[in-house]
């Protein structure tokens, strides 16, 4: 059962009337943003490329403003709520188990693991460590995407 305010961007906390949790479901449009970086991922698009997409169509980040991160479009292509299972299930067999109403089918979520998983070697090539760390700088992101076309 998720912790009171753990509700993943994309979905609304559902509680009963003496105000315990129930489940969550989808909210629009959030949840079609969702659907979007995972799909673009398992389409073997870069984090970075998607945050520049949606900061350039005006999407509202999840907390409201108009800057998306790299962490935050990462961790919402990782996060298996979005197969409706919980991520940190205390028991192995709750993993199994869909809890809510998933925003992507299982496929499609496991094709982006396998798109955003590091290269064998475990890590990236130096140049894209550095970018990634880079991206962040808001004033700085473009020109570090266009002199690094293969982060697009």
């Amino acid at each position: 059962m998720p912790r009171r305010n753990a509700v993943p961007y994309g979905y609304r906390r559902i509680d009963d009337a003496q105000g315990n949790y129930v489940t969550q479901l989808p909210v629009e449009p959030q949840a079609s943003v969702v659907r979007e970086i995972i799909s673009r991922a398992a389409q073997g698009q870069a984090i970075a490329g998607i945050l520049r997409e949606l900061e350039a169509r005006g999407v509202p980040a999840p907390r409201g403003g108009p800057r998306w991160s790299w962490t935050v479009v990462h961790d919402i292509a990782r996060n298996p709520a979005y197969i409706g299972r919980p991520s940190g299930a205390a028991d192995p067999d709750d993993l199994d188990r869909v809890h809510w109403t998933p925003l992507v089918p299982d496929q499609l979520f496991f094709t982006a693991q396998r798109a955003l998983a590091p290269p064998p070697g475990g890590s990236l090539p130096g140049y894209q460590a550095v970018a990634l760390l880079l991206c962040a700088l808001a004033p700085c992101r473009d020109l570090i995407a266009s002199h690094l076309p293969s982060l697009s």
